[in-house]
Protein backbone atom coordinates (compact mmCIF):
# COMPACT_ATOMS: atom_id res chain seq x y z
CA UNK A 1 0.00 0.00 0.00
CA UNK A 2 0.73 3.75 -0.51
CA UNK A 3 2.41 5.48 2.29
CA UNK A 4 0.51 7.61 4.45
CA UNK A 5 1.62 10.66 6.29
CA UNK A 6 -0.21 12.73 9.11
CA UNK A 7 1.43 16.10 10.83
CA UNK A 8 0.16 16.57 14.09
CA UNK A 9 1.02 18.66 17.32
CA UNK A 10 1.57 16.66 19.93
CA UNK A 11 1.18 17.99 24.09
CA UNK A 12 2.80 16.79 27.12
CA UNK A 13 0.01 17.81 29.48
CA UNK A 14 2.71 17.40 32.35
CA UNK A 15 4.85 20.16 30.80
CA UNK A 16 2.48 22.24 29.75
CA UNK A 17 0.62 22.33 33.36
CA UNK A 18 4.03 22.87 35.26
CA UNK A 19 4.98 25.43 32.80
CA UNK A 20 1.53 27.54 33.21
CA UNK A 21 1.90 27.36 37.16
CA UNK A 22 6.24 28.11 36.79
CA UNK A 23 4.65 31.34 34.74
CA UNK A 24 1.53 32.74 35.57
CA UNK A 25 1.56 32.45 39.33
CA UNK A 26 5.43 34.57 39.48
CA UNK A 27 4.30 36.85 37.34
CA UNK A 28 1.12 37.35 39.13
CA UNK A 29 2.88 38.38 42.11
CA UNK A 30 5.70 40.16 40.50
CA UNK A 31 3.20 42.87 39.06
CA UNK A 32 0.88 42.93 42.54
CA UNK A 33 4.31 43.38 44.36
CA UNK A 34 6.16 45.57 42.29
CA UNK A 35 3.63 47.71 39.35
CA UNK A 36 1.25 50.59 41.12
CA UNK A 37 -2.25 49.52 41.92
CA UNK A 38 -4.74 49.97 39.58
CA UNK A 39 -7.82 51.61 41.03
CA UNK A 40 -10.18 51.07 38.04
CA UNK A 41 -11.64 47.56 38.51
CA UNK A 42 -12.10 47.22 34.34
CA UNK A 43 -7.98 47.69 34.07
CA UNK A 44 -7.02 45.47 36.72
CA UNK A 45 -9.04 42.74 34.79
CA UNK A 46 -7.49 43.36 31.91
CA UNK A 47 -3.85 43.24 33.39
CA UNK A 48 -4.81 39.78 34.64
CA UNK A 49 -6.00 38.36 31.51
CA UNK A 50 -2.68 40.01 29.65
CA UNK A 51 -0.64 37.67 32.01
CA UNK A 52 -3.31 34.78 31.55
CA UNK A 53 -2.80 34.83 28.15
CA UNK A 54 0.88 35.39 27.86
CA UNK A 55 1.11 32.47 30.85
CA UNK A 56 -0.71 30.03 28.27
CA UNK A 57 0.98 31.28 24.98
CA UNK A 58 4.92 30.07 26.38
CA UNK A 59 3.38 26.94 28.25
CA UNK A 60 1.79 26.22 24.56
CA UNK A 61 5.23 26.68 23.31
CA UNK A 62 6.85 24.65 25.89
CA UNK A 63 4.50 21.95 25.78
CA UNK A 64 4.07 21.10 22.17
CA UNK A 65 6.00 19.16 19.95
CA UNK A 66 5.51 18.57 16.11
CA UNK A 67 5.71 15.04 14.85
CA UNK A 68 4.96 13.39 11.43
CA UNK A 69 3.64 9.96 11.62
CA UNK A 70 3.86 7.46 8.43
CA UNK A 71 1.94 4.02 7.70
CA UNK A 72 4.40 1.89 6.01
CA UNK A 73 2.91 -1.43 4.99
CA UNK A 74 5.33 -3.00 7.98
CA UNK A 75 4.56 0.04 10.67
CA UNK A 76 3.72 3.10 11.98
CA UNK A 77 6.77 5.37 11.96
CA UNK A 78 6.76 8.04 14.30
CA UNK A 79 9.25 11.11 13.40
CA UNK A 80 10.18 14.37 15.85
CA UNK A 81 9.87 17.22 13.33
CA UNK A 82 10.01 19.18 16.64
CA UNK A 83 10.88 18.12 20.35
CA UNK A 84 9.31 19.00 23.60
CA UNK A 85 11.76 21.79 24.81
CA UNK A 86 14.77 19.98 26.81
CA UNK A 87 13.82 16.26 25.27
CA UNK A 88 16.01 13.86 22.95
CA UNK A 89 13.54 11.44 22.43
CA UNK A 90 13.98 9.10 19.65
CA UNK A 91 11.71 8.20 17.16
CA UNK A 92 9.47 5.14 17.30
CA UNK A 93 8.36 2.54 14.86
CA UNK A 94 5.26 0.20 15.89
CA UNK A 95 4.73 -2.88 14.11
CA UNK A 96 1.55 -3.43 12.85
CA UNK A 97 1.21 -6.83 14.16
CA UNK A 98 2.13 -5.53 17.91
CA UNK A 99 -0.99 -3.93 17.68
CA UNK A 100 -4.02 -4.71 19.78
CA UNK A 101 -6.58 -1.74 19.43
CA UNK A 102 -7.15 2.13 19.48
CA UNK A 103 -8.97 4.44 21.58
CA UNK A 104 -9.77 8.12 20.84
CA UNK A 105 -11.25 9.74 24.25
CA UNK A 106 -11.85 13.25 24.46
CA UNK A 107 -11.48 15.38 27.51
CA UNK A 108 -12.51 19.24 28.40
CA UNK A 109 -8.83 20.69 27.58
CA UNK A 110 -7.02 17.61 25.95
CA UNK A 111 -8.46 15.13 23.62
CA UNK A 112 -5.75 11.74 23.49
CA UNK A 113 -5.57 9.18 20.56
CA UNK A 114 -4.16 5.32 22.06
CA UNK A 115 -2.87 2.58 20.54
CA UNK A 116 -2.65 -0.09 22.98
CA UNK A 117 0.06 -2.75 22.00
CA UNK A 118 0.12 -6.69 23.08
CA UNK A 119 3.35 -5.96 24.60
CA UNK A 120 1.41 -4.01 27.74
CA UNK A 121 2.49 -0.91 26.49
CA UNK A 122 0.78 1.97 24.41
CA UNK A 123 1.51 4.82 22.06
CA UNK A 124 -0.35 7.73 22.94
CA UNK A 125 -0.95 11.41 21.47
CA UNK A 126 -2.30 14.44 23.62
CA UNK A 127 -3.81 16.83 21.67
CA UNK A 128 -5.31 20.66 22.83
CA UNK A 129 -8.62 21.19 21.90
CA UNK A 130 -9.57 24.45 23.24
CA UNK A 131 -7.71 26.26 20.46
CA UNK A 132 -8.08 26.18 16.43
CA UNK A 133 -5.23 23.87 15.71
CA UNK A 134 -4.36 22.94 11.97
CA UNK A 135 -2.93 19.57 11.49
CA UNK A 136 -3.76 16.49 10.67
CA UNK A 137 -5.06 14.75 14.35
CA UNK A 138 -8.61 14.92 13.14
CA UNK A 139 -7.55 13.17 9.96
CA UNK A 140 -5.99 10.61 11.69
CA UNK A 141 -8.55 9.57 14.18
CA UNK A 142 -10.86 9.31 11.15
CA UNK A 143 -9.17 7.08 9.03
CA UNK A 144 -7.04 4.89 11.44
CA UNK A 145 -9.85 2.37 11.92
CA UNK A 146 -9.86 1.36 8.31
CA UNK A 147 -6.14 2.14 7.42
CA UNK A 148 -4.72 0.25 10.41
CA UNK A 149 -6.92 -3.30 9.42
CA UNK A 150 -5.47 -2.04 5.74
CA UNK A 151 -2.56 -2.20 6.33
CA UNK A 152 -2.13 -4.98 8.87
CA UNK A 153 -3.85 -7.57 6.15
CA UNK A 154 -1.22 -6.14 3.37
CA UNK A 155 1.17 -7.52 5.65
CA UNK A 156 -0.30 -11.35 5.42
CA UNK A 157 -2.83 -13.10 3.03
CA UNK A 158 -3.44 -14.94 6.10
CA UNK A 159 -7.86 -14.54 6.45
CA UNK A 160 -7.64 -15.00 10.18
CA UNK A 161 -5.60 -12.13 10.85
CA UNK A 162 -6.69 -10.87 14.19
CA UNK A 163 -8.98 -7.27 13.19
CA UNK A 164 -7.65 -4.15 15.02
CA UNK A 165 -10.80 -3.17 16.91
CA UNK A 166 -11.54 0.03 19.40
CA UNK A 167 -10.84 -0.86 22.88
CA UNK A 168 -12.63 0.91 25.95
CA UNK A 169 -11.80 4.78 27.17
CA UNK A 170 -11.44 4.93 30.62
CA UNK A 171 -14.83 6.30 30.85
CA UNK A 172 -16.37 3.13 30.81
CA UNK A 173 -13.93 1.77 33.71
CA UNK A 174 -15.40 0.65 36.54
CA UNK A 175 -12.87 2.85 38.59
CA UNK A 176 -13.40 6.31 36.80
CA UNK A 177 -17.32 5.60 37.62
CA UNK A 178 -17.10 5.39 41.04
CA UNK A 179 -14.68 8.36 41.50
CA UNK A 180 -17.61 9.63 39.06
CA UNK A 181 -20.55 9.12 41.39
CA UNK A 182 -18.43 9.76 44.54
CA UNK A 183 -17.50 13.57 43.42
CA UNK A 184 -21.61 14.30 41.80
CA UNK A 185 -22.17 12.61 45.87
CA UNK A 186 -20.13 15.80 46.77
CA UNK A 187 -21.13 17.98 44.65
CA UNK A 188 -24.85 17.64 45.36
CA UNK A 189 -24.08 18.13 49.14
CA UNK A 190 -22.18 21.14 48.45
CA UNK A 191 -24.98 22.29 46.26
CA UNK A 192 -27.69 21.60 49.64
CA UNK A 193 -25.44 23.31 51.95
CA UNK A 194 -25.25 26.28 49.73
CA UNK A 195 -29.26 26.01 49.60
CA UNK A 196 -29.71 25.65 53.19
CA UNK A 197 -27.14 28.09 54.13
CA UNK A 198 -27.12 31.04 51.78
CA UNK A 199 -23.90 32.36 53.60
CA UNK A 200 -21.76 29.24 53.07
CA UNK A 201 -18.46 30.11 51.65
CA UNK A 202 -19.06 28.14 48.87
CA UNK A 203 -20.12 30.35 45.94
CA UNK A 204 -22.33 29.71 43.11
CA UNK A 205 -19.88 30.33 40.92
CA UNK A 206 -17.69 27.81 41.83
CA UNK A 207 -20.10 25.32 42.18
CA UNK A 208 -21.33 25.82 38.67
CA UNK A 209 -17.84 25.04 36.93
CA UNK A 210 -17.95 21.64 39.15
CA UNK A 211 -21.02 21.01 37.96
CA UNK A 212 -20.28 21.40 34.21
CA UNK A 213 -17.35 19.29 34.76
CA UNK A 214 -19.43 16.58 36.22
CA UNK A 215 -21.86 17.34 33.36
CA UNK A 216 -19.18 16.71 30.88
CA UNK A 217 -18.19 13.34 32.24
CA UNK A 218 -21.42 12.29 32.67
CA UNK A 219 -22.14 12.67 29.55
CA UNK A 220 -19.03 10.68 28.40
CA UNK A 221 -19.73 7.75 30.41
CA UNK A 222 -23.15 7.48 28.89
CA UNK A 223 -21.63 7.40 25.27
CA UNK A 224 -19.64 4.67 25.93
CA UNK A 225 -22.46 2.58 27.76
CA UNK A 226 -24.38 3.45 24.55
CA UNK A 227 -21.79 2.58 22.11
CA UNK A 228 -21.35 -1.20 24.11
Amino acid sequence: MKQREYKIKIYSITRFIIAMIVIFIPSLILINNYTPRLENEFFSILQFLAVLVTSFYLANLIGMAKVKMVFTNEAIIHIWERRFLLSWEKNIKIPWDIIDNYVFQEDRTFDSFIINLTNKTRYKINRLNILPIKDDFKKLVKEFPRLSNEYRNGMTSNTDTAKINEGESIYASKYFKWIFYLLSTGFIVLVLTKVFNPNSETTWSSLGVIGSGLLFYGVMIKGQKMNN
